[in-house]
Order: C-alpha cells, then structure tokens, then sequence
C-alpha cells in the first residue's frame, strides 16, 4: 500500500490537453518520483464518448512532461465496482435516487467518484486496479467546476461502511476552464 495516490489531469474524451491540464501537472510536481506516492489518471470515455480520441497522445504528452502515472484508467471500466459500491450503500433514499438515476440510463458521476475514491483507498477490490497501488490517502487535483459532484460523491461514501474513510480524501482545485 502506498502512503498518497494523486489523481491529475482528468480528461474527458471528447476535449483535448488544455492549459487546465497544464495547471494540474504543476500542482502534481511535488508528488513526482516519490515511491510511496501512486500517480493516477482517469480519463473519462463515459459521460461525453467519442471513439476519436487519442490514448497515446495523452500518455506521450504526460510521460514528456515528467508526469507519467502508475495508472490509467477509462472511467467506463468501473461499472462493475460502482453496481458493487451501490450496494453498500446503507441511506435508503440515496440508494433509491441512484437505481433511478441509473434506470434512466446513466451511471452518475457521483458513483463513479465514489467507486473510484474507495478502490484507491484499498476499502474495495477491482479486478482494474493493482492492490499495491492502493494508498492510505488520496489527493485529487481538479477544476473547481467539479466541486459539486466530488460533493455528491463523498455523500456515498459517507452511506456506507466506509464513511471514516473521508478524513483521508483531500483536494487541490485548480481554476480549470476559467483560465
């Protein structure tokens, strides 16, 4: 298990490395080329897909800028973890809301973020994610913009058995799209 997992330069599928992601890596410096830290990417093929986008200009573009990650993950992978965590969730009405949400056709991203924080923290297994790149504590550095959503997504947490695990989540928000 590692001491920190870092999450930095979030990227949506249909969008391309911006001035947002630029900012991040900066903020991310700090944590490079330490052992103990995990450096992870997700990459968001799910709420906006397209097919087009380019994996490999990514992974260049971070490895070019001494940022390369332990990890990448395509946020679609955790479906499978997020129908798990959602049976963890203890609040009656919290569950109910996320089946409706789901039954419309979409998993929210308040699960995803919810799935996602508790697989780094080792509190679940995922047949996606290495055991040992599990970490004590998380640091996510985002926009600002997605300060509601991460909200929504530690409300999850906090419904399950896992609640004592938000003291261990932390975040560095970045200006993002206002830059």
């Amino acid at each position: 298990m590692k001491k920190l997992s870092v999450e930095y330069a979030h990227i949506y599928t249909n969008s391309e490395i911006n001035k947002e992601h630029e900012v991040a890596l900066e903020y991310l410096n700090p944590y490079v080329n330490n052992v103990e830290n995990s450096l992870v990417v997700m990459i968001d093929d799910y709420s906006f897909p397209d097919p087009t986008f380019d994996y490999d200009n990514l992974s260049n573009w971070l490895a070019e800028n001494n940022a390369k990650p332990n990890i990448v993950i395509r946020e679609s992978q955790l479906i499978p973890d997020c129908d798990y965590v959602l049976n963890l969730v203890r609040e009656i009405q919290l569950k109910s809301d996320l089946i409706s949400y789901i039954k419309k056709g979409k998993y929210p991203c308040s699960l995803f973020i919810a799935t996602w924080y508790l697989i780094r923290l080792g509190c679940i297994d995922s047949k996606i994610f290495p055991k040992e790149e599990t970490a004590k504590n998380l640091l996510n550095i985002l926009p600002e913009s997605f300060k509601p959503f991460e909200e929504k997504g530690l409300d999850i947490i906090r419904a399950t058995q896992y609640s004592g695990m938000i003291d261990n989540i932390k975040y560095q928000f970045i200006k993002g799209r206002e830059i």
